[in-house]
């Protein structure tokens, strides 16, 4: 199925089934509000939707198959473009997390169905485009998603055009069986420690870019703090409950990985 992996899968109501009849790139929209819009989306009332969403901290959002199934969010052009929304308002830029999130969708998008890395002014041609280029015929939102966002889409390609040559080049490999064998010892502990100083500080480090751990161990250990830390990036990306209990799994390091220029392997 075409889900976008590190994106939190909300499937809604408000989707055309196997609708889609090209894949020519990506539209960006503007919320123009606040908070998650599953709610709205899943409402059939509406005939609303988007097939991503992503917040101003970066979660992401998946709504709908994409590439399969188009979401109901720029009318006549729904077929042919898939659709992001990002949180926040018009005269508003994204913020660094939300153009890396959409740059990740983008990113996405050229390896599973060839998105082009280019910037586009249009309703045909393919790649990254926006909203209110539509008129009328797109729904008659000539502001969406405002012109500090539009003018931020060579940023999203060029970080698109990064994240994709992470994935080719050589780079970094975290061993996750002895990352998790790390991350259950007592933190602390010396004697039978199961070392693994470069997965440690390659994921501190990671953690610490991202906002949430201050410090970095010297030592390389998986101390209290970055299992704190970790655990927060869990809830950032849709963990719930005992499932955000700090302990690494693959879909959430590759995530992190993605970010920070590293790779996992079982």
């Amino acid at each position: 199925m075409p889900r976008m992996p590190g994106a939190v899968w909300r499937p809604v109501v408000n989707a055309h089934k196997n609708g889609v009849l090209e894949h020519r790139g990506l539209v960006l929209h503007v919320q123009d509000g606040n908070h998650s819009p599953y709610g709205y989306f899943n409402n059939p009332a509406k005939q609303v939707s988007s097939d991503f969403w992503v917040s101003t901290t970066g979660r992401i959002e998946q709504y709908v198959e994409t590439g399969v199934d188009y979401a109901f969010a720029q009318h006549l052009g729904n077929p042919y473009y898939a659709s992001v929304e990002t949180e926040g308002h018009p005269d508003i830029a994204l913020t660094a997390t939300q153009v890396e999130g959409v740059a990740h969708i983008y990113a996405w998008g050229n390896s599973t169905f060839g998105w082009p890395l280019h910037v586009v002014d249009s309703t045909t041609q393919p790649g990254l485009t926006w909203h209110g280029v539509g008129g009328d015929a797109w729904g008659g939102h000539p502001h969406c998603p405002g012109d500090k966002r539009k003018a931020q889409r060579g940023q999203i390609i060029a970080r698109a055009t990064e994240i994709l040559a992470l994935e080719t080049d050589g780079e970094p490999c975290i061993d996750l069986d002895r990352l998790i064998t790390l991350t259950r010892s007592n933190p602390g502990t010396t004697q039978g420690h199961p070392a693994y100083p470069d997965g440690a500080r390659l994921v501190e480090g990671a953690l610490h870019a991202e906002g949430l751990l201050d410090n970095i161990s010297t030592d390389g250990d998986f101390e209290c703090l970055t299992i704190t830390a970790y655990a927060a990036w869990q809830r950032r990306l849709g963990y719930e409950g005992a499932a955000a209990d700090g302990v690494p799994d693959h879909l959430s390091l590759a995530k992190l990985g993605r970010r920070h220029g590293f790779t996992v392997t079982a």
